[in-house]
């Protein structure tokens, strides 16, 4: 089996792996301050609650989008599983990075592009709805074309409310009506709405850009929601970036 995991700025999602099913997933706050030792007793009990052996797993890939935890992640793993965990990175991802900085491409929207290419070909545009919202265009080749990078909801959601004496905290469902009568109601009307409208938006201007623009996936914490509100969506896949980076590590 192999370990796999996504470190973002604010979770951390492991997944276990047996050949192409995805048989275990955790999903973790990501804590720069947790040493190798800490991180290591933290695995072994996820390991243990879920009755997996640390010794099935046999390699162990990781995309890291927060460089201070490269040793504790290296250290940690290694104390666990006994093998040299590899990081994807733009240098070590063996797919076109066509944009003007590669080395500043996220691991996991690089993840993503492998994920989606293997999933639905190319062109393609996968969307992340994680700490912030990734649009990534995908070629015909499997390269990575570039794309655009949006707030989170909630996220802007805590950021206006925060800012505002008069303004309460709300469930992020989505209204019936665009008229709100309360406050609670126009602050769902704006903000839920409001990035329904910007990701759909999104989606026509990447068609209107790209030719031969085919499926659009997408994944996250927030997917599922705008996948069932949007038809300009087409699939919603659950795990792609620990997809991804299974696909990697066995064409390594």
């Amino acid at each position: 089996m192999i370990l796999v995991g996504d470190v973002g700025n604010t979770q951390t999602v492991l997944g276990l792996f047996d050949g192409e099913e995805l048989v275990e997933h955790w999903r973790l706050t990501t804590d720069r301050n947790r040493t190798c030792d800490e991180l290591a007793i933290f695995v072994r009990r996820l390991l243990k609650d879920s009755d997996r052996p640390a010794d099935e797993v046999s390699a162990v890939a990781l995309s890291s989008v927060v460089p201070s935890l490269y040793r504790t992640l290296d250290g940690g793993l290694q104390k666990v599983f006994g093998v040299e965990p590899h990081f994807l990175t733009p240098e070590s991802c063996g797919i076109r990075l066509d944009v003007k900085e590669p080395r500043a491409v996220g691991a996991d929207r690089i993840a993503n592009t492998i994920a989606a290419h293997a999933l639905v070909g190319g062109p393609c545009l996968v969307i992340d709805f994680g700490t912030a919202t990734n649009f990534d265009v995908v070629g015909a080749d499997g390269a990575f074309l570039g794309g655009a990078i949006a707030p989170e909801m909630q996220i802007a959601a805590r950021g206006l409310i925060e800012r505002a004496a008069q303004l309460h905290s709300i469930s992020l469902d989505v209204p019936d009506s665009v008229l709100g009568k309360t406050t609670t109601e126009n602050l769902q009307s704006g903000i839920v709405l409001g990035f329904l409208e910007l990701v759909d938006g999104l989606i026509r201007r990447f068609r209107a850009e790209v030719p031969d623009l085919g499926r659009v996936v997408a994944t996250g914490g927030k997917a599922e929601l705008f996948a069932s509100r949007l038809a300009s969506i087409d699939e919603y896949v659950p795990f792609l970036t620990l997809r991804g980076l299974r696909i990697w590590w066995e064409r390594r």
